[in-house]
């Protein structure tokens, strides 16, 4: 398959070309595959921030420090909205209960 051409159907494997140790694995392994998945997509997302914000850095002196600020602001009204979005559905219940 080149670069040019996207992906069809026919290019993912099914289940009877997939190798043998896959269709062998129990539940506790695939857990344990998935989570090891989970932590390096972690790990690499933490990377590719930090290069952001280290290159921002660079670029605009106090840029990390800025959006940190702004970040935090961003989410102290994001948690009051959906506390106030939480008390006027219980207020709703109630006065539907009533």
């Amino acid at each position: 398959m080149s670069l040019s051409q996207p992906p069809s159907d026919n290019d993912e494997p099914s289940l009877e070309e997939e190798p043998e140790s896959l269709r062998s694995m129990d539940i506790d392994q695939w857990i344990e595959n998935l989570k090891r998945a989970d932590r390096s997509f972690y790990n690499i997302m933490a990377l590719e921030v930090w290069s952001i914000a280290k290159t921002m850095d660079g670029l605009a002196p106090g840029f990390w420090n800025r959006f940190m600020i702004n970040r935090k602001i961003a989410l102290q009204q994001f948690m009051h909205q959906k506390k106030s979005q939480s008390s006027s559905a219980e207020t709703n219940n109630q006065k539907a209960s009533e």
